[in-house]
Parts: structure tokens; sequence; C-alpha cells
């Protein structure tokens, strides 16, 4: 009897307190707005919506370990260093990786100049990548009438794939939200709680070199805004006057403008400007077979190859079909350019809009997330006073390491919790991930100490795909 009354008790407050105790209920048919699938079982297949594909799996860095060293052997997008902190007993909750600075004070030379006293050092920096714990859950009956009307199409089963295509998009959502803003946002979460900023690298179309934005160490201010009804913050937008969003806002509105027609377009000069940046001045280190990768949403890839759009690609462009006998292909490469860039299509490029002024710049991403849910900003660009709208499509130029990923406990999956004698069933999956961009820095950050080389960000205001 007190161990009943105990358990009510326990109930009782964890209720009052919101937590739930038990797998929330399934939705019925009716509750799934499907009614009319309960009067016939005319299909007994389920049509699954299509989804876009991922570009982040498939070049992955070799690596081996000299101690606590890391050994780059093959230079891949990701630096995948999943597990290394369980090689210490207690550890795991960080795992640090350091690299050397090069010698770079000048020689002594002739005979007035001695050496003594003027002994040159490399420097030491580290970046520190985390992980923390990434759930999801579903839901549904097990028997019963309402288990009885969904039976004949596979429903409960189906989550089983459902649950394994969630995770696919999520993987691709969490790696363009660490290439763009630093963090994946598990990473933002307790206990773990690292800031979001952006991506220290940015070319910007139509702006002088000399002009890009210039990294800013000095935390930044995150608004959330309203969560909308699957959980996420779609209006999540970054301010902080002093701060590296106000560089990135300046170069933006000198590169786009705000007249009615944006400016900053990846034309045949753009791109040669920027080809001879990361390799001249950015140094963005190549992958193995000496390339990089510049993805493009479908938007900047079809107004670049539109021939009457004015200085388009058009002759300088070199298809795959004229090099893929030679060179192994990525999947979703459409060409090259400067026979090193490989053009390849990302169907998941965040948007990002620009608004505010000078000194009160705030920038907004926009991102595709899983079951296709588009939080981007797809608008016209428009300069209407009191409905602007500043959208940049964002594609990046990636290298070797441009994205580090930490995982610390595998994907654990059938983790089930029932009521009702078993007849309402959750079915969770868990793993302790993290995602960020490698920014190798000291203890007490300057604009000048950091240094990242894996990717750039390449923001192109948005045009239409025709030319008029």
């Amino acid at each position: 009897m007190i161990h009943r009354l105990l358990a009510m008790i326990v109930l009782a407050v964890a209720n009052q307190n919101g937590f739930a105790t038990v797998p929330a209920t399934a939705s019925t048919l009716p509750g799934l707005d499907a009614a009319a699938l309960r009067r016939t079982a005319w299909d007994s297949k389920l049509k699954e919506d299509s989804v876009r594909p991922s570009i982040f799996s498939m070049v992955k860095t070799v690596f081996r370990l000299a101690g606590d060293v890391v050994i780059i052997k093959k230079p891949g997008l990701v630096l995948d260093v999943s597990n290394i902190g369980k090689r210490s007993i207690g550890g795991g909750q960080s795992v640090r990786i350091a690299i050397r600075t090069p010698l770079r004070d000048a020689p002594r030379e002739g005979t007035g100049e001695d050496a003594l006293g003027y002994e040159d050092e490399t420097d030491l920096l580290y970046t520190e990548l985390y992980y923390n714990e990434i759930k999801k859950a579903v839901k549904y009956n097990t028997y019963g009438y309402d288990y009885n009307d969904t039976e004949y199409l596979n429903y409960v089963e189906g989550y089983t794939s459902y649950m394994g295509t969630f995770w696919a998009e999520l993987h691709d959502h969490r790696y363009q939200m660490a290439l763009l803003c630093g963090f994946s946002n598990e990473l933002t979460k307790t206990p773990v709680s690292q800031v979001q900023t952006f991506n220290p690298n940015w070319a910007v179309p139509g702006v002088n070199t000399s002009s890009y934005p210039t990294w800013d160490p000095d935390a930044i201010t995150a608004t959330n805004g309203a969560i909308d009804s699957e959980g996420w913050y779609p209006n999540r937008a970054f301010s902080g006057a002093g701060t590296f969003v106000e560089n990135i806002g300046a170069a933006l509105t000198a590169g786009g403008g705000t007249g009615a027609t944006s400016n900053a377009v990846l034309d045949v000069d753009a791109i040669y400007e920027i080809c001879a940046y990361i390799q001249d001045q950015h140094i963005v280190e190549p992958l193995a077979d000496q390339t990089y990768i510049w993805k493009w949403p479908l938007t900047v890839l079809y107004w670049s190859l539109n021939p009457n759009n004015t200085n388009s690609l058009g002759a300088y462009w070199e298809q795959v079909s004229s090099y893929q006998d030679k060179k192994p292909m990525v999947p979703g490469e459409v060409g090259m350019l400067a026979g090193i860039f490989r053009i390849v299509k990302d169907f998941r490029c965040p948007t990002l809009v620009l608004s505010g002024a000078s000194g009160s710049y705030s920038l907004t991403p926009g991102w595709i997330r899983p079951g296709n849910n588009d939080d981007r900003n797809n608008g016209a660009w428009s300069n209407v006073s009191g409905a602007t709208n500043y959208a940049w499509d964002i594609t990046c130029i990636m290298g070797a390491q441009c994205l580090a990923k930490y995982t610390r406990d595998e994907m654990k999956g059938n983790l089930i919790e029932t009521t009702e004698y078993g007849k309402r069933e959750g079915r969770s999956s868990y793993m302790g991930d993290g995602i960020m961009i490698p920014r190798y820095d000291k203890g007490t950050q300057s604009a000048t100490s950091l240094i990242y080389r894996g990717s750039c960000i390449v923001p192109v205001s948005r045009r239409s795909v025709r030319s008029s």
C-alpha cells in the first residue's frame, strides 16, 4: 500500500511539472486527418515522400593516431574523430586537436648578425570538439481497434525506414548549420552550451577582396523568435553591434546593394576573382586529389549557366562529359572551373536574409530541415520600404577538413517504452554526436589568432534564373 501511495505521489508531481511519464498517445486516423483510409483496405503500400540528397558523406578524411596526435593521411571534407575520447578513462566529454604554426622570423645573415638571442619557435593552437545527446522517438499502437485500421498499410513497420530517413536528413542539416554557423544546433544545448557564430571565411561577389568580412571573435547575439509547430525556430536571427555580424552585413550591402535588383552574382568576373583568392590569399587546403568542392544551389547554378544572362559562364564551363573518364566523380558534380573547382549541385543549401542598417544589422539563416520542412527564404529580392527582402543563397567552397565530427556514442535504436499493457508504444533512437568547424585558436582569441582553412562561404544575392 505504501509503495502504491508513493508511486501515485511521484506521478502527480511529474504531471504537475509537465514531465511525461509514459509514451504519448499515438494519433488515430481521424486525428491524422486521414479517416478515409479507415473505410476500405484499397492499397497495402504507403507511398514515401522523396527527400533531398546530402553531399557531406562522400569524401572522408583518413587519419591515424600517433599517441594523442592526429596525423592526416588523406584529406577529406569531414574529420571524423569518433570515439577517440573513449581512449582515456573518465575522459571523452570533448577532444582537443593541436596544430603547430610554421617558423616565420627572418634568418640572421652575414657576419655581423649572430643567431644567439634571435631564436625562432613554433606556436601551438588547438581546437576542441564536443558532442551532445540527440534523441528522436515515434509513437504508435501495437494492437487494438486503432491498430487494426492501419495494419494493412504496414504503418508501424514502416517507422524503421522513416527513422533512418529522418536521421540522414538531420545529419545533413547539422552539417549545413555547422558550416555556416560554426556549431551544429545540438552543441548549443546544455550542458555543452557553445555559442554559434559564423564561418570566419567569406568571399562576397562584387566586393574587392580587401573588403571581404574580417573575422571578429566577440560574441554575437542570437534571438530565437517564435517556435513553430514542429519545435524548430525558423526565424532565429544573429546580431550584435561591433561584432562579426556587422562586418558581414557591411560586405553584403556593398556587394548586393540595396536597389531593386541584386548585384552580387556569380558571373565570370566574380567567379575567377574568387578562385584566385581561394588559392592565393585565403589558401583553402585542397582535398586529396588537389581539387575543391564548390556546392551551389540550383538557383545559382541555372542563373550562371543561362547564356542569356550577361557575363554568364557559357564557354568557360567545363562539362563533366569532357573529363569523367579521367577523374573520379563526386555525386552531384555538374562541371569544373579552372581545372580544380568541382561544381556540385546541393539541393539543401541554406539561405541568409540581411536586415537592418549599419550598427544594427541582423542575419537570419534559413534551412531545409528533416521531412522537407523548408524554412529557407525563397522569396524574390525586394527593396520596397516596409517589405525589404535582401535574400542570399549560400554557396560554399569546401576543402580539406572543412568540418569535424565527434561521435562519442554510436546510434542506438529500438529503445522501447510501453504503457497500457503494451498497447501504446514509443520507440526511440539516440546518439552522442557533435559537428562543428575545426577552428584552431588560442585560449584567448584575437582577430588574427584564428586559423581555419577548411572552407569559404560565398553568398550570392537572389536573382531570377531567367535573364529578365
